[in-house]
């Protein structure tokens, strides 16, 4: 059941707050091995689920998700629930919420957990060592993807709806992928980001992981607290940058993608091979989080590094030890990719990709077999999905084939902006997967 299909439900009379989030409750319970939820007040949900029932009752609604239950990642403050962002070091100042949950909460949803993450948001594996690992929704012996790694699993497994994630170069999309869910980072700035814990704020997003496409517009549209038109479409021609995924995929997620560009033209959709060589892009956004990342952990770094996990911490001391200049290069070297993504994308309606070279590795695994030969996990995976992160172009993630029993995720990128284009093309795309 989706998000729009339980608010029809309450609607018609036909369920309750309380019955969806007892569901939800049971589902938590159910699936406590994949270690989903950072926070869970059962008897709070149940206080606040009985008081959005019984105003339900009396025909008072607070807004579009009046008693939809919905978690949250827990690097956005939620009233009355702590916030750890994954990590035992010291996070800076934070408010009580974050706008983006106050949006939510205004609309009348029922936010009652928040969800596990890699630590500070600085990874892709869902591996955290203070907080233990997410395990993958399908498959727990695999990782759940990052750092939003929590609410997808969540909303996989019935968690909740949907849930509130961000995404700095894949976080949303690369989880997504790997659970089998649909997840949007929509246009830079288009989803308030004030009052979360800060990763990059040149290329920080937030953004929904959803069941279906219909619910990610749902959800951005009040989120961002405007309309998002979606556009007709018939007929789309979608890019392929063949020259970007040379040697960067598995060869089953080749296999998988060749076999979806070739049933396109069937259901009267063009496809258009494009150039976006974006050399040196991991480099470029590599350099340039890491030294924002630095800053806003820097107190903490120097006065209890110890907080933070080996991985991460040497991430942030790298990040530490670049100079300004290095970062104004790096502000500089994207302007020229930018310009080069929005050459690649004039004459098409969007550019489609995988969001993943390979299924949902082994919890663990530190390198994978790519045709191009072995790569360390990190670039293998993050590079299909940080350039449009490090871009600020909508991005939408959903599920499109099956690899070794495991979901494998499409991407549909859009220009700047054109956030209701990229809906429409991933309503169009996921009608026909199915």
């Amino acid at each position: 059941m989706d998000l729009l299909e339980a608010k029809r439900l309450l609607e018609t009379g036909a369920t309750t707050p309380l019955a969806l989030l007892e569901e939800a409750l049971e589902r938590a319970q159910a699936f406590r091995d994949r270690n989903a939820l950072a926070y869970l007040d059962e008897e709070a949900a149940r206080k606040e689920a009985l008081a959005l029932t019984e105003e339900l009752k009396r025909g008072q609604v607070r807004g579009p998700l009046h008693g939809l239950p919905l978690t949250v990642k827990d690097l956005f403050p939620v009233k009355g629930m702590p916030t750890r962002a994954g990590t035992k070091a010291p996070l800076p100042p934070l408010p009580e919420e974050a706008r983006a949950v106050r949006r939510l909460r205004e609309a009348g949803a029922l936010l009652f957990a928040k969800t596990n993450m890699h630590e500070i948001a600085l990874g892709i594996t869902g591996e955290n060592p203070w907080t233990g690992p997410v395990r993958n929704a399908v498959d727990p012996t695999r990782q759940a993807g990052g750092s939003s790694g929590g609410s997808a699993v969540a909303v996989a497994l019935g968690i909740g709806l949907a849930s509130l994630g961000s995404d700095t170069g894949g976080s949303i999309r690369i989880p997504a992928g790997f659970n089998g869910v649909v997840g949007f980072k929509p246009s830079y700035g288009r989803v308030s980001l004030e009052g979360a814990l800060p990763l990059s704020r040149s290329t920080d997003h937030a953004g929904p992981l959803t069941k279906s496409v219909r619910d990610a517009h749902f959800l951005t549209e009040i989120l961002a607290g405007e309309s998002i038109p979606l556009e007709g479409v018939q007929n789309p021609v979608f890019g392929v940058p063949l020259d970007f995924l040379e040697g960067r995929l598995g060869v089953e997620v080749r296999k998988a993608f060749t076999r979806l560009l070739e049933d396109l033209p069937a259901l009267r959709a063009e496809v258009r091979e494009v150039s976006l060589p974006l050399r040196g892009v991991y480099e470029v956004y590599t350099r340039l989080v890491r030294y924002e990342a630095a800053r806003i952990h820097e107190k903490a770094l120097k006065e209890h590094p110890e907080g933070f996990s080996p991985q991460v911490r040497e991430a942030l001391l790298a990040g530490l030890a670049l100079t300004e200049k290095d970062y104004r290069d790096a502000v500089a070297e994207r302007e020229a990719l930018r310009l080069e993504l929005a050459k690649a994308l004039r004459g098409v309606d969007a550019l489609l990709l995988p969001v993943q070279p390979l299924p949902a590795p082994p919890l663990g695994t530190e390198e994978v077999e790519l045709e191009s030969g072995r790569k360390g996990h990190r670039e293998a995976f993050i590079t299909l999905t940080l350039p449009f992160s490090l871009l600020g172009v909508p991005t939408l993630a959903l599920p499109f084939a099956k690899v070794e029993g495991m979901p494998v995720g499409l991407q549909v990128v859009g220009p700047y902006g054109e956030d209701g284009r990229v809906l429409a093309l991933g309503g169009w795309l996921e009608a026909r997967l199915k």
